[in-house]
């Protein structure tokens, strides 16, 4: 427990964040796992109590809870918005709008996205639009802006951008593909740029994470690996196309000082990375994803001044291609779907063997690529396609469904992040919120 202790204290550090707070991205410590005790075992027939639900902005942005209030990114029109609401009563407390115009090319999926990052004296978020902004709590306005598409001359991907921001001491980091970079780093109190990372792949929407790996802070991230491009039919006398330098998919440590890189993994590649690694004891990260890229586990090594990577197993047994798996002891739980992949919720040992998964379990869930959490030695489950919210066991013995009730629209794509505090549940489908009672 103190070598998990060390590599999310960071996080915690910088947040400041009070035991029931969900201040960022997947809980306090970027883990999907809440502290809180005290939840039923179980549900009345009719669900949990909802205690209240608004009206939101198509899309999968994720809500994040500090002191009572929720911060939420949302849309109108060509506007994006920070929205503040009461936890406890969902009143309107708030919003801070800017313009932030662009369309996303992807239609389908297009929508807000991303999960502000509170800390004591500001908001830092990232909109799907490859805008960042701080927003001061007190004044409610925008400190400042950075729109990083038009700065760097980058056309907005089909699917835009989908970042949590990391706060490591006195910067803001972020992944963003540029022409040269991966991640950058921006002054908190000013905006200013103070570092860029190498190019280490090409676009991803895993958010950076900061570990501690031997004694030594650094930035997780992943660059997807570039797909060759679709080969066409030549016109007659047409020269074909000379071959494009692909850019090679990368798991990847940074200095969180200077961006420099500290260590480089390519054994594992994901053309459309999302979810970020795992950070496990002993130096280890558990990667996944989803587009048949299956899953890794590899271990950070000391070597000499600098570092090194042992790669301790491949696997095609589980691949999520949204959410990060949870740790429970010696296990993972992992939303095992994507795509092309149905197998439900698996559980997963840390030495590579699958214990079981619900597609193999009469009358199990399949929970398609639903958000889940950990808080109370039990997984709180969205199926992201039925609408239904479940709560199961947490056990590595097998799959033990303890309740389940219908939440949200079906066949929505609920896919957006869950948010828990104080017992209150915070769970979206693409346009609306609500807070549900799991005491």
């Amino acid at each position: 427990m103190k070598k998990m202790a060390g590599l999310i204290s960071l996080c915690a550090l910088a947040l400041n964040s009070l035991a029931g707070d969900w201040p960022q991205f997947c809980g306090p410590d970027r883990n999907n796992i809440s502290a809180e005790t005290g939840l039923a075992d179980s549900w009345p027939e009719a669900g949990p109590k909802v205690l209240w639900e608004t009206q939101v902005h198509d899309g999968y942005s994720g809500p994040a809870i500090k002191d009572g209030k929720v911060y939420l990114i949302d849309r109108n029109e060509e506007n994006s918005l920070l929205r503040c609401l009461d936890l406890n009563t969902g009143k309107p407390l708030w919003e801070c709008a800017f313009a932030d115009p662009g369309e996303m090319k992807g239609k389908k999926f297009a929508g807000t996205r991303g999960t502000p990052t509170v800390t004591d004296d500001a908001i830092y978020f990232m909109t799907g639009y490859g805008t960042l902004i701080r927003v001061d709590p007190q004044s409610k306005k925008v400190v400042w802006k950075r729109a990083l598409l038009s700065e760097f001359d980058l056309e907005l991907h089909q699917w835009g951008h989908a970042q949590a921001p990391s706060i490591y001491k006195d910067v803001v980091i972020v992944a963003l593909d540029t022409q040269d970079a991966s991640v950058f780093a921006f002054d908190k109190e000013t905006g200013k740029q103070v570092w860029a990372s190498p190019k280490l792949g090409k676009h991803s929407f895993v958010s950076t994470q900061i570990v501690t790996f031997h004694g030594t802070d650094m930035v997780v991230a992943i660059g997807s690996n570039e797909e060759p491009p679709r080969k066409r039919k030549q016109k007659d006398g047409e020269k074909p196309e000379p071959p494009k330098k692909l850019q090679e998919g990368h798991v990847f440590g940074l200095s969180p000082t200077d961006g420099s890189l500290l260590w480089s993994y390519t054994g594992w590649k994901c053309k459309i990375a999302i979810p970020h690694p795992v950070a496990l004891p002993d130096n280890r990260l558990f990667i996944t994803g989803g587009y048949d890229a299956g899953s890794a586990m590899i271990q950070i090594m000391k070597d000499g001044a600098g570092f090194d990577v042992k790669e301790l197993y491949t696997t095609d047994e589980v691949g999520s291609q949204l959410h990060q798996p949870i740790p429970f002891g010696d296990h993972l739980f992992v939303g095992s779907n994507s795509n092309s992949r149905k197998d439900g919720l698996a559980c997963f040992s840390l030495d590579g063997r699958l214990e079981w998964r619900t597609k193999d379990i009469d009358d199990a869930p399949n929970f398609e690529r639903g958000s889940l959490i950990m808080v109370d030695g039990k997984l709180v489950i969205l199926d992201g396609k039925s609408g239904i919210l479940y709560l199961v066991k947490a056990d590595v013995s097998g799959y033990k469904q303890l309740a389940s009730a219908k939440m949200v629209t079906e066949n929505v794509m609920a896919w957006a992040p869950l948010a828990l505090s104080d017992g209150k549940l915070l769970v979206r489908d693409w346009n609306t919120l609500k807070c549900v009672d799991l005491k």
